[in-house]
């Protein structure tokens, strides 16, 4: 779903919270001023709709969200890549530095890839649960709030990924919330989502393909169950936000920005 991570990624430390107070007499970056102009605007209208929850996607690359200091909008981060072969889990942790304000909260997301030639159908009960096992100890962070897994199964592996999501559940703290990213096509009545043990399915609707504008045209009517309250928009591809959206997921093709973030602030007005 999202573009694949780098060949050659550098190593830096995973995480780090800004620390200590800005400097007496300094002010805030215009973009940041801009977007809590906006923001204020937003949740002061009456009787228009509450915004929705804003996360923002921290990809494999340098990110400094420290502007986001006294937002409300949390971080869903790329933690680590799991390539899958037909017989071992190849792990690609995050090595690119993510700045954060403190007190942000702190979403995991697992990238989940199929080697060539692999498929998740293929594997038996027994590996299903190891990989489950896996998912719930890269989740066990003190700084992570919920796990989120990025997979684009393909129709053959849906089963076998309904009884990793299960697996998965079981072995999360069950104050934990799972959530999945979804194909738009899955977003269906009847939809193999229903039966799938997670508390958010968020739809990507950008890299949609040729189908893209009927998928646009059918969201702006609201998100089709089993897909309802979360979506996730591109800001290279952006489009109103759906009627019924209480979290909103934003992904970025560059690094993050104030100025970034105040035009899709600005973006979320209806």
């Amino acid at each position: 779903m999202f573009p694949e991570r780098p060949l050659q990624p550098e190593a830096a430390p995973p995480l780090r919270a800004a620390r200590g107070p800005r400097s007496p007499g300094s002010a805030p970056p215009r973009g940041v001023r801009r977007a809590a102009l906006l923001l204020g605007t937003l949740l002061s209208c009456t009787p228009a709709a509450e915004p929705p929850r804003l996360i923002l996607w921290a990809w494999e690359r340098p990110e400094d969200l420290r502007f986001l200091a006294g937002h409300p909008a949390d971080v869903a981060f790329l933690l680590s890549t799991l390539e899958l072969t037909g017989t071992d889990v190849l792990e690609h942790p995050r090595r690119q530095p993510l700045r954060l304000p403190p007190g942000v909260s702190l979403k995991a997301t697992v990238r989940l890839e199929m080697h060539r030639g692999a498929s998740l159908a293929d594997f038996p009960p027994e590996r299903l649960h190891g990989l489950a096992e896996r998912l719930a100890a890269l989740a066990h962070r003190p700084d992570v709030t919920a796990l989120q897994l990025d997979f684009d199964a393909r129709e053959s592996e849906q089963d076998a990924y309904l009884t990793l999501l299960q697996r998965t559940r079981e072995l999360l703290p069950q104050a934990m919330p799972l959530s999945i990213t979804a194909l738009a096509s899955w977003c269906a009545p009847g939809s193999w989502l229903e039966r799938a043990p997670v508390d958010e399915v968020v739809p990507q609707l950008f890299r949609m393909g040729p189908e893209a504008p009927a998928f646009r045209t059918r969201f702006a009517r609201g998100l089709p169950r089993p897909c309802k309250g979360s979506v996730g928009l591109a800001l290279d591809e952006w489009q109103a936000v759906p009627p019924g959206v209480s979290t909103l997921y934003l992904f970025s093709p560059r690094p993050w920005t104030p100025e970034a973030f105040a035009r899709a602030v600005a973006g979320m007005k209806p």
